[in-house]
């Protein structure tokens, strides 16, 4: 039995029509044999009285065989064309959800527009002799999804999952295609590792046990990394993966 219970999930569907052709072949072979067998039977009595009942029942025999073999055969028919739609359907539900993804991605504002706000952000922090602090979150997606659509769709989970765990102040920033960034003035560096650690649980919670995605959440502080505008826009796109590793589907959205 082992022999034939070794059924692979893209024949399942040819299994189920060769089951239903088997079943419909056993119907109509066994419903011939029978009517061979009770021919000689009816048909010698055709002078008695009761010959023309044997008849009724002969044929009625014959044709409720073909009827049944020809049901199954309808019923396999309609729940292959069912299956059918339903893989259409989710196929364009998946389509539909990319779509909104790299909708999603494209919305987001990009490096030069970090760039700028990072530039504004280090003069005003300096002018008033403040602190200031970015997260850089890296998002890894597993080596299969990268090259595929489904990447765009992981991607904008981890967007929105790092823009709830943000202040309202706050905003995402795409560093890369598969890198975010966000600015947080007027915080510390500890202050900054307590929100790092509520992006990552969001981050977890949207990766999901199935571990759809891994990521790596690197902080950079003023003045105790840089002591200018430029030194600290260094060491952030120090901490940014380099763009040849993450040529994929996704960059698609970008």
């Amino acid at each position: 039995m082992l022999v034939y219970d070794k059924i692979r999930p893209e024949e399942l569907d040819r299994r189920e029509l060769q089951l239903t052709l088997l079943a419909c072949s056993t119907i109509l072979i066994l419903g011939a044999g029978l009517a061979l067998l009770m021919y000689p039977v009816v048909f010698s009595r055709s002078n008695a009285p009761s010959g023309l009942m044997l008849r009724n029942a002969f044929y009625g025999f014959c044709t409720l065989s073909a009827l049944l073999a020809m049901y199954l055969v309808d019923r396999q028919m309609t729940i292959l064309r069912l299956r059918r739609q339903i893989a259409e359907q989710r196929r364009r539900a998946a389509e539909s959800r990319i779509e909104a993804s790299a909708e999603l991605l494209n919305a987001i504002p990009n490096l030069t527009s970090f760039k700028d706000r990072l530039a504004m952000e280090y003069r005003r922090a300096a002018a008033a002799a403040q602190v200031l602090s970015v997260l850089v979150i890296t998002v890894k997606l597993p080596e299969d999804v990268a090259s595929t659509p489904a990447a765009i769709s992981r991607l904008s989970d981890a967007a929105k999952a790092i823009s709830r765990r943000l202040r309202e102040q706050d905003s995402v920033y795409v560093l890369r295609p598969s890198c975010f960034g966000t600015i947080l003035p007027n915080v510390t560096r500890a202050i900054a590792e307590r929100i790092s650690e509520r992006v990552a649980e969001g981050l977890s919670d949207a990766a999901g046990a199935t571990n759809r995605f891994s990521y790596k959440i690197n902080v950079v502080n003023c003045p105790a990394t840089s002591s200018s505008a430029h030194e600290l826009q260094e060491a952030v796109l120090n901490v940014l993966p380099h763009e040849d590793s993450l040529r994929s589907v996704a960059e698609e959205a970008f």
